[in-house]
């Protein structure tokens, strides 16, 4: 019998389950294709060239975007070979912006500054963390010597000489209420001070380091620590991070804030380089805090995000979070247990939106998590968004990034260098942060550049992903749109990668228009006209590569600027079909796939390929290009909308149907439908 069925959309991208229990918006595969649940499936919004900001290839490099408001954005770049360190600093466009060091970069020194260098910026400060530093005390010790012991402040004598220090008792019993004045009059005036001959210093050449911006300009320099002011080691004792390494940096409620071990500490509130109290006779709302996690095994924090009005630390195998009653205090902090769930300790979490989202290994693969905080039913838990395709992501994740306003997620992987796996999600409105059937769109796919390219760090400002991007002939700034913007002058967007705006110049004597590029390449490049011109608007120019960094193309074009671009490929694979009743796939018949048809919306071009199994691929082009009469340019670049419909004629298992597209132009397919004889070979009881 004939029959037919209906793919309603292609959002939820790619899927590794059997194709039978697949949704019919999953595919096989998706590269280079974005899934919008208000244009459907399109090609990829374009890389756009901003600058080449070094002249030789970077690997292993800490690279951290300094977004202190949208006129004061840089991207910054530490290398390191374990004995020595160099920072660049480089504004978003790519200008470079001075950077000094007075105390030298030696803090810096480590074998593996990309996972070992920990950044927070705050305000015009960004504080950088060496893992791998463990924090001292100096030798400093308090001078001079305790005159006399009381066991309360009112015995104190009325007359004495200035400097002199007594030491309050208290209760004999206690050691911890004893504390010490320093006499600052001969008439009875006292300070509270600290026991003499105690260290009281914290060693700056080992603590976090500053890279401090001053109207464009960077200082990397030590800070002047806070030093212990008041009682003694009992009383006031080092911070728990001394003779420990620090594990992580953060800003929360006022205070910066670092991991160590299982502990937290935080700074005196408003004054980050506290951390000492400035009193031992009583506890202070804004003193700093320093709080282990208690846990039956071990559980050494690694990172700590600030996340829907609380703090999620993370250990390598647990989650806590930090609960408070009221203002963050000594008295109201309390660090409690919430999930148990593997994390990829090296790569920070990332929130989106009232959700958290981290990372999780899997032998050569890796897992995505959706942590989320549910406030009206006081619930903590994680999902795995990534469930469907256990094969995906591959392993040594290295960073994520996430836009809250588009709800997208990007994750970089060292094992694919060249490529972003990205994470497209919706939620239907006024969907709560638990229900998980509310989520309507769940899609994933992977953006792929060229195979030379190696993206150092990917970041999320604004309406753009921004990335830092490696060659082999230096290293560049580079972004991609997250909304479909159209090119001044025309209806669409350029799908060019490495795209620049240039105006070529024309010799009279060769007869030829040559355009320089701002980089050098030497693969395929196509050259488009802009909205700028009065004809042909959007349409490609036959161009040549005379060398690594120019195009030429016969004629003169110098009279507008055109578009120029690495082309890639857009290609998305149907899963294969199968005749289902109530969502369960009927595979006793047989299925002869007879024609397909594709819904698109302003859309030019794209081919279709119709690969039967052992048997030759047909392919079928859609062209939206419309020849000017009486010539043979092409002449206009038109927007079309409707179906397009090809034939299959394989059956439905040992066929695959795909729709790619190499061009500049773009395509957006919103469903899609298929048509089949079904033979039933028997019936169903």
């Amino acid at each position: 019998m004939l029959v037919n069925s209906a793919i309603p959309n292609l959002l939820n991208g790619v899927s590794q389950q059997p194709p039978t229990l697949r949704l019919p918006s999953q595919g096989e595969t998706q590269v280079n294709g974005f899934s919008s649940v208000v244009l459907g499936l399109i090609k990829r919004l374009p890389s756009e060239h901003i600058a080449k900001i070094q002249s030789s290839a970077l690997s292993n490099a800490a690279i951290h975007i300094v977004d202190r408001d949208d006129d004061n954005r840089y991207v910054i770049i530490i290398t390191s070979n374990g004995s020595s360190s160099t920072i660049f600093a480089y504004d978003i466009d790519g200008t470079t912006a001075t950077v000094t060091s007075p105390n030298g970069t030696s803090y810096l020194n480590c074998s593996n500054p990309r996972d070992q260098l920990k950044f927070i910026t705050i305000a015009d400060y960004t504080f950088i963390v060496n893992t791998t530093k463990t924090v001292a005390m100096t030798s400093a010790t308090i001078s001079g010597s305790i005159v006399a012991t009381d066991q309360t402040f009112g015995e104190l004598p009325t007359s004495t000489s200035v400097n002199d220090v007594y030491e309050i008792a208290g209760d004999d019993d206690n050691s911890f209420d004893n504390y010490y004045v320093k006499a600052i009059s001969t008439t009875g005036e006292y300070r509270e001070t600290v026991k003499p001959g105690i260290v009281y210093q914290l060693d700056a050449t080992t603590m976090p380091h500053s890279l401090v911006l001053t109207s464009g300009s960077f200082t990397f320099n030590k800070e002047t620590w806070g030093d212990r002011t008041a009682g003694d080691l009992d009383s006031a004792p080092n911070p728990s991070f001394v003779g420990r390494k620090i594990n992580d940096v953060f800003f929360y409620k006022n205070r910066l804030s670092f991991l160590s071990d299982e502990n937290v500490v935080m700074s005196q509130t408003s004054y980050f380089f506290e951390f000492f109290p400035t009193t031992v006779t009583a506890v202070l709302d804004d003193a700093p805090i320093d709080v282990s996690v208690s846990h039956n095994k071990v559980s050494i924090l690694r990172s700590a995000q600030p996340f829907n009005e609380t703090l999620v630390l993370f250990s390598d195998h647990s989650q806590f979070v930090i609960d408070t009653k009221g203002n963050l205090t000594p008295a109201t902090i309390s660090i409690t247990a919430t999930t148990e769930f593997e994390n990829k300790s090296s790569v920070s979490p990332v929130p989106a939106g009232p959700r958290l989202y981290f990372i999780a290994e899997r032998g050569d693969f890796s897992a995505l998590y959706e942590y989320f905080v549910d406030t009206d039913a006081i619930t903590k838990d994680a999902s795995e968004v990534s469930g469907h395709v256990p094969r995906f992501i591959p392993k040594n994740v290295k960073k994520m990034a996430a836009s809250s306003n588009e709800d997208i997620l990007f994750a970089l992987s060292s094992e694919h260098s060249n490529r972003l796996y990205v994470y497209k999600w919706y939620w239907s409105a006024g969907s709560s942060v638990a229900d998980r059937a509310s989520k309507v769109q769940s899609s994933w796919s992977y953006w792929e550049f060229n195979s030379g390219d190696t993206i150092l760090d990917i970041s999320v400002l604004d309406n753009y992903v921004y990335i830092v991007v490696s060659r082999s002939d230096g290293v560049f700034i580079e972004r991609i749109l997250l909304q479909p913007i159209s090119d001044t002058g025309l209806n669409y967007n350029v799908r060019l990668d490495r795209k620049v705006s240039l105006t070529g110049s024309y010799s009279s004597g060769t007869g030829l228009t040559t355009w320089t590029l701002p980089y050098a390449y030497d693969g395929t490049m196509s050259a488009v006209k802009t909205g700028a011109w009065s004809s042909q608007k959007g349409v490609d120019i036959s161009v040549t590569r005379p060398t690594t960094s120019t195009v030429q193309a016969v004629g003169d074009y110098s009279a507008n600027a055109v578009i120029l671009g690495v082309p890639y490929t857009f290609d998305y694979s149907f899963s294969h079909q199968f005749m289902k009743s109530d969502n369960v796939a009927t595979t006793s018949g047989r299925l002869q796939l007879r024609t397909f048809r594709i819904v698109y919306e302003d859309t030019t071009f794209f081919k279709v390929q119709v690969t039967p199994l052992f048997r030759d691929t047909y392919e079928y082009e859609f062209n939206g290009l419309f020849l000017n009469e009486g010539a043979s340019l092409l002449d206009t670049v038109r927007l079309s909308d409707g179906t397009f419909r090809f034939p299959v004629q394989a059956q439905n298992d040992q066929v695959t149907v795909s729709v790619t597209s190499d061009s500049h132009l773009p395509c957006a397919f919103q469903s899609a439908e298929w048509e089949g004889f079904y033979t039933v070979r028997s019936r169903r009881l």
